[in-house]
């Protein structure tokens, strides 16, 4: 009888062993290019750079997982994200996601600093690019997501056969603008074959009380090595809204404007195609017409274009080369600081991803 105790006991601790199997996952990417940006100098003369990450922005997180049993997961992840040219971090936050979270039978619950709900639609339904969502230096289908992370953040994520819905809820408990924004937004997204299509909408609230609301429709197909895209969002602001600019600069990786601030709202209709040449050789195009009304001032139009063509060295490692520019029209109320109305942009890099 103590025998058969004994073995019982034994198989019990087994079993619990088996349950809590977790894993924790380094992951990262390098990515470092030469850019030649025309119009960028304050005297409209062209500048040459390296800079950290072409294609993707440099990182490196931890994906930590653990089996709960019974269809149960605890999930967890930290990613930082720092400048390759440099070494010095990308942003103010060191993590730039840092969150928690359960995987159950009836969907997917995380909570900390994590993508929105918007970000999430755009890169996994109409991403720009097949073999990257976007260009991260060249990127304004990410301009129009209200920023695509939030603190304080509470999501919910389901999927149901081809279906997929998240909301999300983020708190604003810093008392600052940049940070004490309170957003709430949900998206949901049908993939059937090689057809995707989705839908979502955000609001954000500063601690002052100014709104702004962004709307993403979007819709995609795949055959074989054909990539096709399209999507059309929106942004809505208050007036004196304090992170119009921030919002308006996200178009242009972070340069000067003039009456950025003053966006009443913005509509952007975006397509493009990717084509898989060979397997290793991608080549890729995309347009972007984009029209933003202002406070008491005319309105701004400008078209932004990017072609890319990506070689892949290896499973890990691809080059790149990439164009882009931007045109504003000559009544645009938003303009360069330095008084210019384009930009070419010009560029090739190296991406490693382990």
């Amino acid at each position: 009888m103590k025998k058969a105790l004994f073995a019982l006991s034994t198989l019990a601790l087994a079993s619990a062993g088996a349950f809590a199997q977790s894993s924790v996952k380094l992951y990262g990417i390098v990515d470092a290019a030469v850019r030649i940006e025309t119009n960028q100098g304050a005297d409209k003369s062209s500048v040459t750079s390296v800079i950290p990450g072409g294609l993707s922005e440099s990182r490196m997180g931890l994906d930590i997982t653990e089996d709960l049993g019974g269809g149960y997961r605890a999930l967890a992840n930290m990613e930082h994200r720092f400048r390759s040219d440099e070494g010095g971090q990308a942003a103010t936050e060191f993590w730039r996601q840092a969150w928690v979270g359960l995987l159950t039978p009836m969907g997917r619950v995380t909570l900390g600093r994590q993508y929105n709900v918007l970000f999430d639609l755009t890169t996994g339904n109409h991403a720009s690019y097949r073999y990257s969502p976007y260009i991260e230096n060249f990127k304004p289908e990410i301009g129009n997501l209200l920023s695509g992370r939030q603190s304080n953040m509470l999501k919910y994520a389901l999927t149901a056969g081809g279906l997929t819905a998240e909301l999300q809820y983020s708190a604003s408990e810093k008392g600052t603008v940049t940070l004490g924004e309170k957003t709430t937004g949900g998206m949901a997204r049908y993939v059937m074959g090689g057809f995707s299509v989705g839908a979502g909408v955000l609001n954000s609230k500063t601690t002052s009380g100014k709104d702004a609301k962004a709307t993403v429709l979007g819709a995609s197909y795949t055959s074989g090595g054909l990539y096709l895209n399209v999507s059309r969002t929106k942004n809505k602001f208050d007036a004196a809204y304090e992170l119009g600019s921030a919002y308006a600069t996200a178009f242009f990786k972070g340069a000067s404007l003039v009456n950025a601030a003053t966006a009443k709202d913005r509509t952007m209709t975006s397509f493009g195609a990717t084509y898989q040449i060979t397997p290793q050789f991608n080549l890729g195009a995309q347009y972007y017409d984009v029209s933003q009304n202002h406070y008491g001032a005319p309105k701004t139009d400008y078209k932004l274009y990017s072609m890319v063509g990506d070689y892949a060295l290896s499973k890990r490692t691809d080059w790149y080369v990439e164009y882009d520019r931007v045109s504003m029209s000559s009544t645009s109320t938003m303009i360069f600081a330095n008084g210019a109305r384009s930009r070419n942009g010009y560029m090739t890099g190296v991406r490693h991803r382990f």
